[in-house]
């Protein structure tokens, strides 16, 4: 008997360690904002002006999805995030769709540069990525399946703002 309330005990704790290795990885996000310092895709590095900030609504993650903006300028995409598997993994999830009210081809003959959506470019990299490194001032995830990049490495490092 005494074993089986050691074991029960056991898993409780354990239980409880990982939610709250969550909790706490969720509060860090939670109502800030992190400006995308790296993206690497492929081994390609992206442009400067093509790393996006995020801002984090606040949320409760077990009352609630959490969600935030993903900006490029002035413009933006909202997605969900969570953290899941003792904060070891990291999910975008897009939740804007495309709507294009203005035309890129004009845009694009004006500016020689290329113009990232934000849609776009957060519907490609949403995805499943690994919780490489994660302080209070810097995260580093990793994926090898985004939506838009599935089987290709894909980099992300953040830096709070």
């Amino acid at each position: 008997m005494k074993n089986y309330i050691f074991i029960l005990g056991l898993i409780s704790l354990v239980s409880f360690t990982s939610c709250n290795k969550t909790n706490s990885l969720s509060k860090r996000l939670s109502g800030e904002t992190w400006k995308v310092t790296s993206l690497i895709i492929d081994g390609e590095i992206e442009e400067e002006d093509h790393l996006p900030e995020f801002t984090f609504d606040e949320c409760d993650i077990y009352d609630e999805v959490c969600m935030a903006e993903w900006h490029i300028e002035d413009e933006h995409a909202e997605f969900a995030w969570q953290f899941d598997e003792k904060g070891t993994i990291f999910t975008i999830s897009n939740q804007t769709t495309a709507e294009h009210d203005h035309d890129h081809e004009e845009e694009e003959e004006e500016h020689e540069e290329e113009h990232v959506e934000p849609v776009d470019q957060c519907q490609d990299l949403s995805g499943t990525y690994d919780v490489d490194e994660m302080d209070n001032k810097v995260m580093k995830i990793s994926s090898n399946t985004t939506i838009g990049h599935d089987g290709v490495k894909v980099v992300i490092e953040l830096e709070r703002v």
